[in-house]
């Protein structure tokens, strides 16, 4: 498809809307929003705006449809699919200046915020309130609730608590003709407005672009207790899921870590936990407002553990060492970013009850091609990371053993029952896989919701599917 470029003339206008200062064309400052986390891939926008308010948000939108230039938005920029990549150049409009939290109400245990809020400075403020907004992905600390939102991201706490889906009760949106649209509020029934909200949630910044947020918060947990269990056998996982679900027992995050991910993050961080030597991990939390209850179910998960073969179960009750596991399980990624600045990243879901039977399938795909990589994720909601890292291995042989490998990893989850992807989107990366999970009918059901909203695909184009 062809898009106007953004003309001088055009570029005033911009200037109008937003202020001088507040548009970026030297390429050097552009440079920094021409990725996101996605490995190996870059394009320039013609411009990078930074609207403050929902009426410059309008007023950019309105512009770029009446003039056919693509607008690609944009959080924190933390993706891995290439969803805030703007392939057809154009204006990148960036949330980071709508970084406020209106509103913290809690009375109705609900916050306002603007898209460009970063979901760990909301959780810390809301820790002022005993409050507790549970969404917590590892890129707390960069990613926004914006973001989050139209990509409806999840995180390790989503066992018990849910992910972002769960969270929004009401969503502030411009249409790419500039319209403004509002559905739900601090509610928490609501079958009023036609089910928008479930329309934008996950839409990728194809339909819509976000400007203010209604999440539902809950009250802070006051005791958690971390169970950190090394494992010999990788068989021993599903059933220990499955028996600590038998016994009506829902910790707040179940997450695995395998050995080399260890090995690597150990040798990237300077002050990590001590963990045992093992081939697998599990990081167990539970979480809940009485100290007898939540010791009673970690000595009975640990019971498990040890019961279906855990090497041991380390019990870490104090906060400080709490913290230190948690920054661990955080710098994952980048901790193999610095050891393989290449690779592919794959976040594949599957039910919970197959878990172990595809972790033993991704090590078959990874031996039949030559690869290596970092697996771990979140085995409570069957979500599996898997990193698959170049290391010294020829550009070629590269490109197709992990083309050929992710097809396959795809299909094994597939005839799991699974899906391509369980939190990081579609994007760009993943879109040419689709197929695979969905029939025409449903892609051509996709593209007329996307025509409603935005008849001209100025929209964040090229993302998802081609229209």
């Amino acid at each position: 498809m062809r898009y106007a470029k953004v003309t001088p003339e055009i570029l005033g206008k911009l200037k109008k809307i937003v202020g001088e200062n507040s548009v970026i064309t030297d390429p050097f400052d552009v440079e920094p929003y021409s990725h996101d986390e996605t490995t190996g891939l870059k394009s320039f926008p013609e411009v990078v705006v930074k609207p403050k308010a929902k009426e410059e948000v309008a007023k950019l939108l309105s512009l770029s449809n009446q003039e056919g230039v693509p607008l690609t938005p944009r959080g924190g920029g933390t993706g891995v699919v290439g969803g805030a990549i703007p392939i057809f150049g154009g204006i990148l409009l960036s949330l980071e200046r709508m970084n406020k939290i209106l509103e913290i109400d809690s009375a109705n245990s609900m916050t306002v915020v603007q898209p460009g809020v970063i979901n760990g400075n909301l959780q810390r403020e809301l820790k002022n309130y005993e409050l507790f907004y549970p969404v917590n992905p590892a890129s707390l600390d960069s990613c926004t609730i914006g973001g989050n939102v139209a990509n409806s991201s999840s995180g390790a706490n989503a066992v018990k608590y849910g992910g972002t889906k769960n969270y929004v009760c009401g969503l502030e949106a411009v249409l790419p003709s500039g319209e403004v649209i509002r559905a739900g509020g601090k509610l928490v029934k609501n079958v009023t407005d036609y089910r928008t909200i479930q329309f934008l949630l996950g839409s990728e910044g194809t339909l819509a672009v976000i400007t203010e947020i209604t999440l539902r918060v809950v009250p802070s947990p006051s005791v958690k207790v971390d169970l950190i269990v090394p494992l010999s056998e990788i068989t021993s996982i599903a059933e220990i899921v499955k028996r600590i679900m038998a016994k009506k027992i829902i910790p707040t995050s179940i997450e695995y870590l395998d050995s080399e991910t260890v090995r690597i993050t150990k040798n990237y961080l300077k002050d990590s936990p001590s963990l045992p030597e093992a081939p697998h991990y599990l990081l167990i939390e539970v979480d809940g407002d009485k100290k007898e209850e939540v010791d009673k179910d970690y000595q009975i998960i640990g019971e498990i553990c040890l019961d279906r073969g855990a090497d041991d179960v380390l019990v870490v009750e104090d906060s400080g060492p709490q913290e230190k596991i948690w920054k661990f399980r955080q710098s994952v990624r980048d901790a193999l970013v610095s050891f393989s600045p290449i690779m592919v990243e794959e976040d594949i879901v599957v039910p919970r009850s197959r878990i172990a039977s595809f972790l033993q399938e991704v090590r078959g795909v990874l031996k039949k091609w030559s690869l290596s990589a970092g697996i771990f994720g979140h085995l409570g909601d069957g979500n599996v990371h898997i990193n698959i890292l170049k290391g010294e291995m020829e550009d070629e042989k590269w490109k197709m053993s992990t083309s050929r490998a992710v097809e396959d990893l795809f299909n094994i989850a597939i005839s799991l029952g699974g899906k391509i992807s369980g939190e990081h989107g579609i994007g760009l990366i993943k879109k040419s896989y689709l197929p695979l999970v969905m029939g025409e009918a449903q892609l051509n059901l996709m593209r007329k919701i996307k025509r409603v909203f935005d008849p001209k695909n100025v929209l964040n184009p090229g993302k998802i599917f081609d229209m």
